[in-house]
């Protein structure tokens, strides 16, 4: 698996939100979190 660096500009609200669902106290883990929780969820069509 090849990784790759991303970098985004979120709003600091959604990010404190994000931290809190995904119950990670870093910015980091919270996004990986939401992102593998993303890609694996098969109830939605994009």
């Amino acid at each position: 698996m090849k990784i790759v660096h991303v970098q985004s500009v979120l709003p600091q609200e959604d990010v404190i939100a994000l931290k809190e669902k995904a119950g990670e106290s870093s910015i980091k883990e919270a996004i990986s979190k939401a992102v593998y929780h993303y890609l694996n969820c098969n109830n939605e069509v994009i």
